[in-house]
């Protein structure tokens, strides 16, 4: 069951090559707050710049599904080659969504760590929206399609690509603890088996207003909405925690009030 863990097997090779490579060069960080995160994350990607590749393929898959006159497919498809290709983008993300401990550190929320870490991945899929945008035009097939409604469709495809990708990478570890599922593979974690459409459910969501024909403004809604609840997940041990720490300072603030209110004994 580990081997349908896709996020463990990537963690796993991407630690490999970590070791592989040794060491690497050591630069120095700009800015202060979240600005210095996202500047360590433009040179982790300026540093390993191969997932540039994989980027630059996805980009040809509405472009080819528009010259096959496919474009029905062609949302869904090309959001879904975008989470492929912007998941290598999001490592930031992946450890700071994994190591509770570390996200202690900061003197930050995590909606601000994760809106940080996601600054350069969204940039990335904005450039890939705007150099997609002929290719939802039909300019492949020579057709004459309202560029303004191309935009929109290319920016929903976009964002289901990006939203996608953030699934994927902040998904919670798989619980092999808890009870089984009976499949027709063997017993199964009901957590595993979600984990395998994570990063899907996203780009269907998104996309699925265009290819039923309600247009790229549904879909771009519904994006900004799971945007949200992405960016600042309900997550329990983090209220709980909040809930802790509210205490401590109402007692801390009760403790100093009586302090003040009893008068000091005269001698």
């Amino acid at each position: 069951m580990y081997a349908l863990d896709f996020g463990l097997i990537r963690d796993i090779l991407m630690d490999r090559a970590a070791r592989e490579k040794g060491f690497v060069k050591a630069e120095k960080g700009r800015g202060t707050g979240v600005v210095a995160l996202v500047w360590r994350d433009w040179q982790r990607i300026r540093r390993s710049p191969k997932p540039f590749i994989g980027l630059a393929v996805s980009l040809v898959t509405p472009y080819a599904f528009d010259s096959l006159g496919w474009g029905i497919l062609s949302p869904l498809i090309s959001g879904l080659g975008l989470v492929v290709a912007l998941v290598p983008f999001m490592t930031t993300l992946r450890v700071l969504s994994r190591t509770k401990g570390l996200v202690r550190l900061f003197p930050f929320t995590n909606a601000q760590l994760r809106s940080a870490a996601m600054v350069v991945p969204g940039v990335l899929a904005a450039l890939w929206t705007m150099a997609a945008t002929p290719a939802f035009a039909g300019i492949t097939t020579g057709g004459t399609n309202d560029w303004a409604n191309a935009a929109l469709v290319s920016t929903a495809v976009g964002f289901a690509g990006f939203l996608g990708a953030v699934r994927w990478v902040t998904a919670k570890q798989v619980d092999f603890g808890v009870p089984m599922m009976a499949t027709g593979a063997g017993a199964m974690p009901p957590s595993l088996m979600f984990n395998l459409f994570r990063g899907f459910d996203m780009v269907a969501l998104v996309t699925a207003p265009i290819m039923l024909g309600f247009g790229p403004m549904w879909g771009i809604a519904i994006g900004l909405v799971a945007f949200f609840f992405l960016r600042s997940p309900l997550n329990s041990d983090e209220l709980r925690e909040q809930q802790e720490q509210a205490k401590k300072e109402l007692a801390a603030t009760k403790a100093e009030k009586e302090r003040v209110r009893i008068a000091r004994p005269g001698r």
